[in-house]
């Protein structure tokens, strides 16, 4: 039985609630019960042209959210007994806004989980929408041809050879597959690419991310994507 419940809605511009930018707005939703904790935020736009597309993305995310907690509660309810002494399981989603100017939204959803065991397991779900073309992009869309993965590979070894030291823990080399298509947001003039824990590391080192220059990216770039390393 829950014990408590709590909603909350904060009203944040994100982005500084500049005029010409779309905002976001977090609602946080908190609730024990005797096995289990949930800090659970959703992410939602207002200001977006297109307010079917508006009301989509909102749904889609709202709706994932709550399969996630559904999900969540039934596999806490069976994993109680599992959890150590003390313990509760856990479950914590978290939303940041990495990028929104130039018609494009990059926000990085954040889910942990703990349900027993050494520790709980984390991942990244980012969204990365052009609003121009209302649609959510892939990493392989905002390229002009295939080559783009060689080059992005080729940028992550001169990163990782340029700082040795934050990327000698690795026990993998970095190479992007299909199912890193989404596994990267836009920060400032940065094309962020980043590996889930586990990928390339052990637990504790979380995820792996090669910050890569949109300048440098610049000419391999469909020509409508090189406005995402320009200031506003």
């Amino acid at each position: 039985m829950r014990r408590l419940l709590v909603f909350t809605v904060m009203a944040l511009c994100l982005s500084g609630c500049s005029i010409n930018r779309v905002h976001t707005e977090k609602t946080i939703k908190e609730y024990e019960t005797d096995y289990s904790s949930v800090y659970a935020e959703t992410i939602q736009f207002s200001g977006i042209s297109d307010k079917e597309f508006e009301n989509a993305l909102n749904g889609e995310i709202e709706q994932a959210v709550e399969s996630e907690l559904v999900a969540f509660d039934s596999q806490a309810s069976e994993s109680s007994d599992n959890v150590r002494m003390g313990n509760k399981c856990v479950m914590e989603i978290d939303w940041e806004e990495e990028y929104n100017k130039n018609d494009f939204i990059s926000v990085v959803e954040e889910k942990y989980v703990y349900t027993g065991g050494a520790h709980g397991s984390t991942v990244r779900i980012p969204k990365n929408i052009d609003l121009s073309e209302l649609k959510e992009v892939k990493l392989s869309d905002l390229f002009a041809d295939d080559g783009y993965v060689n080059t992005l590979n080729r940028m992550i070894n001169e990163l990782m050879t340029e700082h040795s030291d934050e990327y000698k823990d690795l026990w993998a080399k970095p190479e992007i597959q299909d199912r890193h298509q989404t596994d990267f947001y836009i920060d400032d003039d940065k094309l962020v690419i980043f590996f889930q824990p586990y990928e390339l590391s052990y637990y504790a080192r979380g995820f792996v991310e090669f910050p890569l220059s949109l300048t440098e990216l610049s000419g391999y770039m469909k020509e409508e994507y090189r406005r995402l390393g320009m200031p506003n």
